[in-house]
């Protein structure tokens, strides 16, 4: 039955079927498959548009590695921000792009094709991949098109960058206070206070609720969402399913059996001269009983050996010079060789062990013979019944591809389009529009390394708006989490006044109120971990006290700090020598951020977040 579904697609006709279907790809790329997203714009530019379709994989690739991060710790309501994020990246990437095209810079085809190719992502054996490019790609939802405009602008970016690190230069007397200022260690206390410790103390009403969810209604949408039949085919199932009998592994047993051989090894010693009438005589002196040992060690010239007596241990073909090696491996064992010339000079040689090849025993490597025996299997029943898969799916029902091929029916639950619930390749097929539109089966994909499936259009459910219902407890938890954030820095605002006011007093009630004590650092440096980075990075920003301590309140994320600088010193240490390349790297790097704002501030920016 399988080799008659494979051969149903025959001739000429299979091959026009697959050129109708290969050329749309080739010449517009996988994007232009999605629904609808390229003439939807996100975002414009000085009239320059930024469509749904160049954002959409930008968010989910940074999507898949932040969840990839934070695990089961990500939460959903992380997209907005990582959206507005993304986009506004792209921004500046289109910011760029407009300045490089005015001041004339270009990219050429060899400047690309060498950037691509160094990539090591794309390098297999130490060598650049074209298979592994594409594959990469099409993994990561890029087409070729798509992937190399991207690296065009990252190219001229750093064209623009690069140029602004060239013209970048520091005086000694700027590295002297650089070097300082980099050595620099400060002294001094913090108090901490978490917003989850005051979230019971925030009083919501349903009011202020319903205020917010009127006012961002737009934002409160269920997205379009869709549900898919589907077949799956494993390597993996396939090995499982994969019967070895006894003879089959006896068979490949004797097919690698010099996989599983040890070579053969003697075991040597000898004695190296430079004179041929010398290397003779010594000769002599062996077979007159002289110790050979004692004689390596008053005349050999291999500093290797001489001081053992001339003992070389073990050896297998090839580890030797060849003159040496043919002697050797032709020898008895307590045989003396007559003086063998190579490049290093005469050697003598005495044989003292021969280790004959063996073979290990079938019964002991069977494991490791049954399982390669099983992947190569796999490997060819794996490569036939996707070539039927894939031929069955374009002309046959899914039921009927399920039954012909013995493959499991499989429903998904509804998904939405930017779902991570779901393999990006099988949720990109599944919102195609062949899939999702045309209701016809899906091209073979590989969902990942030796899995496949090919799946249809169950049913699809239209974006909706959702109801107060539905978001009341979401909105609550985001006014919540706002009115903690306030609430801590409110307190921290006022220990901190109350201390530089000079009450003390106020300051401490204020403290003991909230069971809050100062927690002492004593001489942090810039990359010390005594505090958090955050903590540091703030006490490293406050200016040096003069009379008595400088107070500071700053909000850190989930949390609001009262900040007290004690005291600031600077130690005599070497000059730091990575440190004008690190300054001139932070000189540019500041001169570049400094441009890139004064060229937005210029332009004409639109963010439509409604369509992210």
């Amino acid at each position: 039955m399988l080799s008659a579904i494979r051969n149903k697609i025959k001739g000429w006709v299979a091959y026009v079927i697959i050129a109708l279907i290969i050329v749309p790809f080739a010449l517009f790329g996988v994007s232009e498959y999605f629904t609808g997203t390229s003439n939807i714009v996100v975002a414009s530019v000085n009239g320059d548009d930024i469509s749904k379709g160049e954002f959409l994989p930008r968010f989910e690739g940074a999507q898949r590695r932040l969840q990839k991060k934070l695990g089961d710790k990500y939460p959903t309501e992380l997209n907005r921000d990582l959206k507005l994020s993304v986009i506004r990246s792209m921004i500046d990437g289109r910011v760029l792009a407009q300045l490089a095209s005015k001041l004339g810079y270009v990219v050429t085809k060899q400047e690309l094709q060498e950037f691509i190719q160094s990539s090591d992502i794309f390098k297999e054996e130490g060598k650049f991949s074209i298979e592994k490019y594409k594959r990469l790609l099409r993994l990561n939802g890029y087409s070729d098109i798509g992937y190399e405009q991207l690296q065009i602008k990252e190219l001229l970016k750093n064209q623009i960058k690069y140029n602004f690190l060239n013209s970048a230069f520091l005086t000694p007397l700027m590295l002297n206070r650089m070097q300082s200022l980099n050595d620099q260690q400060r002294k001094f206390s913090y108090i901490q206070l978490n917003t989850k410790d005051y979230l019971d103390k925030a009083e919501i009403s349903v009011d202020s609720i319903k205020k917010v969810y009127e006012s961002e209604k737009e934002t409160f949408l269920e997205p379009q969402k869709v549900k898919v039949d589907f077949v799956t085919l494993s390597l993996e199932k396939v090995a499982k399913d994969t019967v070895v009998s006894e003879a089959d592994l006896l068979s490949f047993y004797e097919e690698e059996k010099q996989r599983f051989s040890t070579e053969e090894e003697r075991k040597a010693q000898h004695i190296l001269v430079e004179s041929e009438v010398l290397a003779n005589k010594l000769v002599e002196q062996i077979k007159q009983g002289e110790d050979f040992a004692k004689l390596a060690i008053k005349h050999s010239k291999d500093a290797g050996s001489k001081d053992s007596g001339g003992d070389l241990g073990f050896f297998t073909i090839g580890a030797m010079v060849p003159e040496f090696e043919a002697k050797a491996f032709s020898m008895k064992e307590g045989e003396v060789s007559a003086p063998v010339k190579s490049d290093f000079g005469y050697h003598i040689i005495k044989l003292n062990k021969i280790k004959t090849a063996t073979a290990k025993p079938f019964e002991e490597v069977r494991d490791e013979l049954s399982k390669t025996y099983t992947e190569q299997m796999a490997q060819k029943t794996i490569y036939n019944l996707t070539e039927q898969l894939g031929n069955l799916a374009y002309e046959a029902s899914l039921e009927e591809v399920a039954e012909q091929m013995n493959l499991k029916l499989e429903t998904s639950d509804f998904f939405a389009q930017d779902s991570m619930m779901q393999n990006r390749i099988f949720m990109t097929a599944a919102y195609s529009d062949v899939v999702l539109n045309k209701g016809e089966n899906s091209e073979l994909l590989e969902i990942s390394k030796g899995s496949f499936a090919v799946l249809r259009l169950n049913e699809k459910v239209a974006e909706r708006q959702q109801t107060f219902d539905e978001v009341e407890s979401y909105i609550k938890k985001r006014l919540v989490d706002t009115w903690a954030k306030e609430f801590v820095k409110e307190i921290a605002d006022k220990i901190a006044d109350s201390f530089i006011k000079g009450d003390i007093d106020a300051a401490k009630a204020l403290m003991s109120k909230n069971k809050l004590t100062w927690k002492d650092v004593d001489w942090a440096t810039r990359s010390s971990r005594l505090a958090s980075a955050s903590i540091i990075k703030h006490i490293f920003s406050l200016p040096k006290p003069n009379d008595g301590a400088i107070y500071s309140a700053e909000s850190l994320d989930q949390q609001a700090v009262v900040l007290k600088l004690s005291a600031v010193k600077t130690p005599k240490n070497e000059p730091n020598r990575s440190l004008p390349g690190r300054m001139l790297n932070i000189e540019s790097d500041e001169v570049f951020r400094s441009i890139l704002e004064t060229l937005k501030e210029d332009s004409s920016i639109e963010i439509f977040e409604s369509r992210l």
